[in-house]
């Protein structure tokens, strides 16, 4: 932070205490505030590169086009085991909402889903999460994930993250039984 930045600073301090009591306080408040901005120069400096790297990361934050996406099959034939995340998907269920003239009993929504490798897991290091709107919606199996795995090691893709369509099945009425399938490849 520079000399004439304090300044400035104190100044504006100075001008709304000033403003906002008295005239008579606005050269003690600029003073004050810029022998305070002066002491604490490094600190303030040495935290500007890390708002900025903060902002940064927010912005370049990725989107579903800065992944691999698995080619699309139309088929939706891999279902998830899906029991323990019952919770996440009805949410889903009730963001995407089928507009009320439609007569199905049976919801289908199609989203982007994320094949996440998880290797931090406390249970399983090799497992593969799937996220869909920032919901963990459930697992690979332990051979689902193995095997898919060895399949991104195989297109060069080790422990990246890729998107797959993803259908969520099911109806908001229910709270269990709300299924989701990926558009993916069955794995070996």
């Amino acid at each position: 932070m520079s000399l004439l930045s304090i300044l400035v600073f104190s100044l504006i301090f100075g001008l709304m205490a000033g403003a906002s009591v008295d005239k008579s306080h606005i050269l003690p408040v600029a003073l004050i505030s810029a022998i305070i901005l002066y002491i604490s120069r490094d600190k303030i400096a040495a935290r500007e590169p890390a708002a900025l790297s903060h902002v940064d990361a927010q912005s370049s934050t990725n989107t579903a086009s800065d992944y691999y996406a698995w080619p699309e099959l139309g088929q939706f034939a891999f279902a998830i085991a899906a029991e323990s995340f019952q919770g996440a998907i009805k949410q889903l269920l009730q963001e995407n909402a089928i507009t009320p003239d439609e007569d199905s009993a049976l919801k289908a929504h199609i989203l982007i889903a994320h094949l996440i490798p998880d290797n931090d897991n406390s249970y399983d290091s090799n497992a593969v999460r799937i996220d869909v709107n920032n919901r963990t919606v459930g697992y690979l199996n332990r051979e689902q994930a193995l095997s898919f795995r060895r399949r991104l090691d195989e297109k060069g893709l080790a422990n990246q993250i890729t998107t797959c369509n993803a259908i969520i099945t099911g109806t908001v009425e229910v709270s269990s039984g709300n299924g989701v399938r990926l558009d993916i490849a069955p794995f070996d």
